[in-house]
């Protein structure tokens, strides 16, 4: 409630919390050894943004109720199906989940939410470890033809790579035996990628420190400090707390 004119108290900001909705899994697909995607059907979601996610409600190891956060890769409104890309790393709930959930399953989830509004720019230059596959492929599917994306991905090896849009300019890098969550290797390819002319958008996801460490890169080849979405997912050391969209 707003605080009276002149009460000299202070009103707090509203907080809108997003929706709590119950749907059902309809199909469960493979799409690498190491990610599953999950259609779930849910009469109650009426709209989505690119790169918008929401928060499944699972059950850790000792019970307890925890959330995992998933980017939604597709939205069909004419079926009320969403389709949720699951990293599967490591032993967390997220894992166990995506590795034994099956059709038919009841599944409860809070959103859509997320803070990312696309705007227009000459092009787009997407970076990510395999955690932000999903989010780098919806916006890239969602730019408009005439707004070049540029996209360098860092993943494991070959076995993790997925169909981008075919209009977008895919860079992969692979890890191989080095550990992920660093910079260093997107650091690299970053600094060699060719970039069309014109005012451009940067967009940073994966692990929180390495993207963090890579914003002042981007800005010294040109893109302006707030043209640059920055949006960790996970943080090194701590796999079982991977986002969903990421290793969970």
């Amino acid at each position: 409630m707003a605080a009276a004119a002149g009460s000299g108290n202070v009103t707090a900001p509203l907080v809108r919390r997003s929706p709590v909705h119950t749907g059902e899994v309809v199909a469960v697909d493979e799409l690498t050894p190491r990610m599953r995607r999950v259609t779930v059907r849910c009469e109650s979601i009426l709209a989505v943004r690119p790169a918008q996610d929401v928060d499944v409600f699972l059950r850790g190891g000792d019970g307890r109720r925890v959330k995992r956060r998933y980017t939604i890769r597709h939205f069909r409104p004419d079926l009320h199906e969403v389709d949720l890309d699951v990293l599967m790393h490591g032993l967390g709930p997220g894992s166990a989940w995506a590795q034994s959930v099956q059709v038919g399953s009841a599944v409860e989830f809070q959103g859509p939410r997320g803070k990312l509004e696309l705007t227009s720019a000459a092009w787009h230059l997407l970076a990510g470890d395999e955690s932000a596959l999903p989010a780098i492929a919806t916006i890239c599917a969602a730019l408009p033809p005439e707004e070049r994306a540029i996209a360098v991905i860092e993943v494991g090896d070959e076995a993790d790579e997925l169909p981008l849009p075919a209009a977008a300019q895919v860079q992969w890098v692979h890890r191989g035996a080095a550990e992920p969550g660093g910079s260093e290797l997107l650091a690299g390819a970053l600094t060699a990628v060719a970039l069309p002319g014109g005012a451009g958008h940067g967009y940073l996801m994966g692990e929180t420190r390495a993207v963090v460490a890579l914003r002042p890169l981007l800005e010294a080849r040109g893109i302006a400090h707030e043209a640059i979405f920055v949006k960790g997912y996970w943080n090194r050391g701590r796999p079982d707390r991977i986002a969903g969209r990421s290793p969970a």
